[in-house]
């Protein structure tokens, strides 16, 4: 590498955090690539990677010792994109902060702090002449930039207004952990998503109040505005910036009940006992402790018909052998399978899967 490649700075992951992360990556260089990116291995490879952000030229980088990724001083990317950078020298971290995007870099490690999930791209934050480098994919895939590599040339333009994500679900498990709460919705176990809440994120009612994460209940059908990016776990995880609980309660006797029990699994039978009153019969997994496995849950004109993500169904859809999760109050009969009141009733449908943002 020359010398021209030596000007640049150490490596640095930006991480978006609701969570009112802090900040200590100041003298970190900033990330990579971006949404379209095209990589030419050829002798060229070993001239200096020339980079621009916004139209303006920044220090130069290089090509890491694969040839396939660009190397991009971080915190010449980071003052050109206007954000804050903090260097932990101690353990040669850098912190990334602008609004509620916080991230975290480290020398040497391929993970990246976004939201405290963490985010692999293959290549580790390098120091070279004193100045921390990171991939060209670190500007994509964390700082949400658009990125074009051509040759030895790569061009980062910054998305002023990137599009936030809104999705509406049904919350089947809380997380009420201080350190890192979140909800998961739209699922159970591997399906759904999970979103992590922060320092930052408003949680409100229906009519606009803000409320608390422990007046939240499985259930409850909410509308999200979550980052455009997800982890690739099952199910995938992202930064949430608010959250809004759709449901409304009212004095009915069907109404929300103050305790919420619930039942994920197959609908093995569906009746009508003699007073006309449909029933129908779920075996699975409960999703809270004192739930049972196998119930038996009265259907009523006040009960909830919907999809995972909230969307109204028909009764006529709640069939043998279809899956679902049933919501109900601890008020249940002695029986084996036990009967109760269904609040609400989630028909999980193939059709209104949540999927991970490509």
């Amino acid at each position: 590498m020359n010398n021209n490649m030596k000007k640049v700075s150490a490596l640095m992951v930006l991480s978006l955090a609701l969570s009112g992360g802090a900040a200590y990556a100041a003298t970190l260089d900033t990330t990579q690539s971006g949404n379209q990116t095209s990589v030419t291995t050829d002798s060229s490879l070993s001239a200096a990677v020339k980079v621009s952000v916004n139209g303006t030229s920044i220090a130069d980088g290089y090509w890491n010792k694969d040839g396939k990724e660009a190397m991009i001083a971080l915190r010449d990317l980071t003052d050109a994109l206007g954000i804050e950078l903090k260097w932990n020298k101690e353990n040669k971290s850098a912190e990334l902060t602008k609004g509620t995007l916080w991230t975290l870099v480290t020398t040497d490690k391929d993970q990246y702090s976004i939201n405290k999930m963490l985010l692999t791209l293959g290549t580790a934050p390098q120091i070279t002449d004193g100045k921390l480098f990171v991939p060209a994919s670190f500007a994509e895939k964390v700082l949400h930039t658009q990125v074009n590599t051509t040759g030895n040339q790569v061009t980062i333009t910054n998305e002023e207004d990137v599009k936030n994500v809104t999705e509406r679900g049904v919350i089947t498990g809380i997380n009420p952990d201080p350190k890192y709460p979140s909800i998961h919705i739209g699922g159970t176990g591997t399906e759904g998503l999970v979103l992590n809440l922060g320092e930052d994120t408003v949680i409100k009612s229906a009519d606009g109040k803000e409320i608390a994460l422990a007046d939240l209940t499985i259930g409850m059908t909410v509308e999200a505005v979550h980052a455009p990016i997800m982890t690739m776990s099952l199910p995938p995880q992202t930064p949430t910036y608010q959250v809004t609980v759709l449901d409304t309660v009212s004095a009915d006797a069907e109404a929300q009940p103050k305790e919420v029990l619930g039942t994920s699994g197959t609908i093995e039978n569906v009746r009508t006992t003699e007073d006309q009153v449909t029933q129908i019969e779920i075996s699975g997994t409960r999703l809270t402790e004192t739930a049972p496995d196998h119930v038996i849950l009265n259907i009523s004109e006040d009960t909830k018909l919907v999809n995972q993500n909230g969307k109204a169904i028909k009764a006529e859809e709640l069939t043998k052998d279809a899956k679902v999760i049933g919501f109900y109050s601890p008020m249940l009969t002695r029986s084996l399978p036990p009967i109760g009141n269904a609040w609400k009733v989630v028909l999980q449908t193939s059709d209104a899967e949540v999927v991970p943002f490509q």
